[in-house]
């Protein structure tokens, strides 16, 4: 095995070329996909997972400007001063499941995954300062490309498999202070952790002998997001405006790439080139994002746009510059009275949409995503709440026969919520 340090490329390069020939396979007429997530997922560090509090889960992951007596805002960390007058303590736990539905042509795929989509706990430390530890996916990455190509140098046909799977996790540890009345600044300190395994199978139509070429990344990496908070109180309703900034950051990680044939007559294999590269190559933009909400007893109307300097980051395998993303979401949430007998009317009802616009161009083609949601919150009597949220999105586009994704998930969400620790009063 050769061991290389800093920049050093050798197989690297053709583990480029091979990434770069998939836009081409992207855009074929002849091809399969049944692996767990989007075929976009085949750049970079696959497809990054929206960030999301609870309550916006529902509301089209309208997320920064939303700041509640009842809920979390893991997005905002500044947005949580309001949570310390009812609760002292609170835990969070969700899944979610997914299927999609993969179009390209007259062909189509369908593929389904789930797990983990948050864990956090948070707690006040003073009547000024709350802190928050968490755990979340940050990227995923799930797809199974099948192609078929014609030979030039000789007669006859060969099939290709690309298949990548794994993403990346985040682990943070976030404050929340309140500086002045109403106003309140926050910081998230982040680890980014995870493997990235991306294989290519090369078969002639003969099946005398396949290559195998693998790229396997493991990454860590460490960045800091930075958060406001502000709100205009009334009488009757609030108006809360939040935002958010991180810095681009840049990953390092290292990488072990491999290249062998198998003769598939006698089942025989040869390691043609391996090597272990450490590498920061894999980049992640500047982000800054504003958000504002209107909040009464009864009603929470809420926006977001959040902006990403993609296009001052470079892919590996992907020649063109990126474009820079703008992401619109909007959500509402009502609450017909929490204090009634009726359960039904202690009940929150969610819905939302979001549009984001892709950083990838291919063929010439630029595409966007979609989602609109909705969500129910149903109290419990411990105090604790259970939140369900359905996610309808799409991503892709059908023109020059690129793949068009759409896709169903559903998330539930466990609100463990409680004054624990506080000390008992007597009279």
């Amino acid at each position: 095995m050769t061991r290389m340090i800093d920049h050093s490329r050798g197989i690297t390069y053709c583990i480029r070329g091979v990434l770069g020939g998939i836009l081409l396979f992207l855009s074929s007429q002849v091809w399969g996909q049944n692996g767990a997530g989007s075929v976009y997922s085949i750049f970079g560090v696959g497809e990054l997972t929206p960030a999301s509090s609870v309550q916006s889960r529902g509301m089209g992951f309208a997320s920064i400007g939303l700041s509640s007596p009842y809920y979390l805002n893991t997005v905002n960390p500044a947005a949580n001063d309001l949570v310390g007058n009812y609760f002292n303590h609170i835990g969070n736990v969700g899944f979610y499941y997914a299927a999609t539905q993969y179009e390209s042509g007259d062909a189509t795929e369908s593929a389904g995954h789930g797990g983990l989509s948050s864990l956090s706990f948070w707690f006040k430390i003073n009547e000024r300062w709350n802190s928050m530890v968490g755990l979340n996916p940050y990227s995923n990455v799930g797809y199974n490309i099948n192609e078929t190509d014609v030979n030039s140098f000789q007669e006859g046909t060969y099939d290709v498999l690309y298949k990548g799977s794994g993403g990346l996790n985040e682990f943070y540890f976030s404050n929340g202070v309140l500086l002045f009345k109403n106003l309140s600044v926050g910081i998230k300190l982040a680890f980014i952790f995870g493997n990235i395994d991306q294989t290519e199978y090369v078969t002639s139509d003969q099946n005398i002998q396949q290559f195998y070429i693998q790229n396997s990344v493991n990454i860590k990496d460490v960045y800091a997001e930075y958060s406001l908070n502000y709100r205009f109180q009334r009488e009757k309703y609030y108006i809360n405006l939040g935002a958010v900034y991180k810095q681009a950051n840049l990953m390092s990680g290292s990488t072990l790439s491999q290249i062998s044939a198998t003769d598939l007559s006698d089942g025989t294999s040869d390691v043609i080139l391996e090597e272990e590269l450490y590498t920061d190559d894999y980049m992640l933009p500047q982000k800054f994002g504003l958000g504002l909400s209107l909040n009464t007893d009864k009603l929470v109307l809420a926006a977001d746009v959040e902006y990403n300097q993609w296009s001052q980051v470079r892919l590996d395998g992907y020649d063109s510059d990126l474009n820079d993303t703008w992401r619109y979401a909007v959500g509402m949430e009502v609450t017909p009275d929490r204090s009634s007998y009726n359960y039904m009317s202690r009940m929150s009802y969610r819905v939302g949409g979001y549009y984001e616009n892709s950083y990838l161009t291919i063929e010439g083609v630029s595409f966007g995503k979609v989602g609109v949601t909705g969500g129910v919150s149903m109290p419990l009597r411990s105090g604790s709440v259970v939140n369900i949220a359905y996610l309808r999105k799409f991503n892709g586009t059908r023109e020059n026969n690129l793949i068009y994704e759409s896709t169903h998930e559903v998330s539930v969400n466990f609100s463990l919520r409680n004054k624990w620790f506080k000390k008992r009063q007597y009279q």
